[in-house]
């Protein structure tokens, strides 16, 4: 195998590992429950002031922990995606974890492929479109040429 393609393999078989155990979380399970299922603990913990306390598996997949016993569990959604030949566009509710009353802190992503690069986070179409005029104005476009130019008029009878 290529060391090329081998990496290629690598690279996908990590992305595919991420989370495999996901589906197996169940409210009611305890901390190691949860751990031994995930193969690994959190990536990151967020605690909240009722004593509960979100583990972010990757920033596709949480758990709520109350008492060290999982009572809820999220991933990302995709609400909406659109391909064309020129612009591609995906639109994501990203996983949320919190007790009741904290869904103000739950975030959505945009992201946004076109020839001019890629544009992710929360947009606003207006400064997307103000971006992609100043990466257009930064390059220089000729002149059309005249409209006589390069052609030879016959002379007047």
């Amino acid at each position: 195998m290529r060391p090329s393609l081998l990496t290629a393999v690598l690279a996908l078989a990590a992305t595919g590992c991420a989370t495999p155990g996901f589906e197996k979380l169940y409210p009611g399970m305890t901390a190691a429950e949860v751990a031994d299922a995930m193969g690994r603990g959190p990536a990151r913990a967020q605690e909240f002031a009722d004593g509960s306390a979100a583990w972010y598996f990757d920033e596709d997949h949480c758990v709520l922990m109350r008492d060290h016993t999982l009572v809820a569990k999220s991933t990302t959604r995709t609400r909406a995606e659109v391909n064309t030949p020129v612009v591609s566009m995906k639109a994501e509710d990203k996983a949320w974890c919190g007790p009741p009353g904290s869904e103000a802190g739950a975030k959505s992503e945009q992201e946004v492929l076109t020839p001019f690069g890629t544009f992710k986070g929360t947009l606003d179409p207006a400064a997307v479109t103000e971006q992609v005029r100043n990466s257009v104005r930064g390059h220089k476009v000729p002149a059309p040429p005249a409209p006589d130019a390069g052609t030879t008029q016959a002379p007047a009878p």
